[in-house]
């Protein structure tokens, strides 16, 4: 194992005291199609390491197992942990409830006025859904909303800065202000990429947003998103989900472009494909053109960002063996090998077509054989984390070589 051979290391998080035979933990490995794929992030972590950067972004979206942020805060917890990564902020998030949805479990989120929103699950709607692929209006000048990200919070996280994305340039749009004990900021910054951003004298943990109408025509607000911020070195890890969605739901997001720009991502980790082949008319060509698209728009976006899929796990499908997801595991394969996209096969890592049921029987699974446990959730987010760390760990000590070749 190069952990042998190569300074500082990342700890592996799944240890080895609790093994589930099931498991093919010899398969917790990172697909690359090209020695390069991931050449982009880890040179990334290396001058992070080397403290050249203060900041390396990972950017982590897909459907309900991300919605609830049980996996990807596993993983945002792992790399806080490591001396060598830091705690670079807690990152891009939705107050879902603001959408009658369900938030992240750990935010708390409180808001006053009336609120109405959708999400882009939602064919019957266009909105100017982003990276959250969620969106809340009012028409409410005196409406406000508050973010908690640290009170149920494992980990903590600072706030120096705050993204606060809505429409603008839209003249029929109230402005944004923050309220801190007896302080009314105003944005520093109102970029072009459909945010404002304030800065903080001192860090924050809760923070109350409150609208304002200068103008006659001033009518509505939508938020499309949030990203909290600081200016500590370390990784920060953004994670946002939409329960239900598909790869075709984030097509129909306008402004995901956008978004992601301004995060400027090393990583983009993808998780979706579960709602896709939850039917049983599963149109795997399709499935895959969409999935295409949505890479070609990623990439256009941010052409230097690496890029991880991960494949949907085994689940059940009208009380049998779902089929489908691992079709599309194979679909996401041979994409990656298009786009020069890495892969976690999170499929055949969980052992394979019916192994969901060992995951059920061990506490791993929630009951519909779909989404997990916050036990299964956590070592899934162990796993993932294992096996992107250690690939970076031999992409180490391979230039290590190189260098000492040469």
């Amino acid at each position: 194992m190069a952990f042998n051979y190569v300074e500082r290391n990342p700890i592996p998080r799944m240890g080895l005291d609790e093994p589930y035979s099931f498991i093919r933990y010899n398969k917790n490995v990172i697909y690359k199609p090209q020695e390069n794929t991931l050449e982009h992030f880890y040179h990334a972590l290396d001058s992070l390491v080397a403290q050249k950067r203060k900041k390396v972004n990972i950017v982590h979206f897909g459907d309900s197992h991300i919605q609830a942020d049980f996996w990807s805060d596993r993983i945002r917890n792992n790399f806080s942990q490591e001396a060598m990564f830091g705690n670079g902020g807690r990152g891009y998030i939705f107050p879902c409830s603001m959408i009658k949805s369900t938030d992240p479990y750990n935010l708390k989120v409180s808001y006053t006025g009336t609120w109405q929103g959708t999400s882009n699950i939602n064919i019957s709607k266009n909105a100017s859904w982003g990276l959250a692929g969620m969106v809340s209006q009012t028409t409410d000048s005196n409406a406000t909303f508050t973010i908690d990200i640290n009170t149920r919070s494992i980990y903590k996280y600072k706030v120096s800065r705050v993204k606060v994305y809505y429409r603008t340039q839209d003249a029929t749009s109230y402005q944004v202000k923050l309220v801190l004990k007896d302080t009314t900021l105003y944005p520093q910054v109102l970029s072009s990429l459909g945010y404002a951003e304030f800065h903080f004298p001192a860090t924050q943990d809760k923070i109350t947003f409150q609208l304002e109408k200068n103008y006659p025509m001033q009518n509505q607000f939508v938020l499309e998103g949030l990203s909290f911020e600081n200016d500590e070195v370390g990784v920060q890890y953004h994670a946002v989900g939409v329960n239900g969605a598909s790869v075709f739901s984030f097509l129909r997001s306008p402004k995901i472009e956008d978004h992601l720009q301004s995060l400027q991502p090393d990583l983009i980790i993808i998780s979706l494909g579960t709602n896709d082949a939850y039917t049983t008319n599963f149109q795997d060509k399709t499935f895959k053109m969409n999935f295409a698209k949505l890479i070609q728009r990623i990439k256009k976006a941010c052409p230097q960002t690496s890029i991880l899929l991960t494949t949907p796990g085994d689940c059940a499908l009208a009380g049998g063996w779902n089929y489908n997801n691992q079709v599309a595991g194979k679909r996401i394969l041979e994409l990656a090998d298009e786009t020069n996209s890495a892969v976690w096969d999170l499929f055949t890592i969980m052992g394979g077509l019916g192994s969901v049921n060992k995951w059920l029987a061990n506490g791993l699974s929630a009951y519909d054989k779909v989404h997990l446990t916050g036990k299964g959730y956590r070592l899934q987010g162990d796993l993932l984390y294992d096996a992107l760390t250690q690939d970076y760990a031999f992409y180490r000590f391979h230039q290590r070589n190189l260098t000492k070749k040469n």
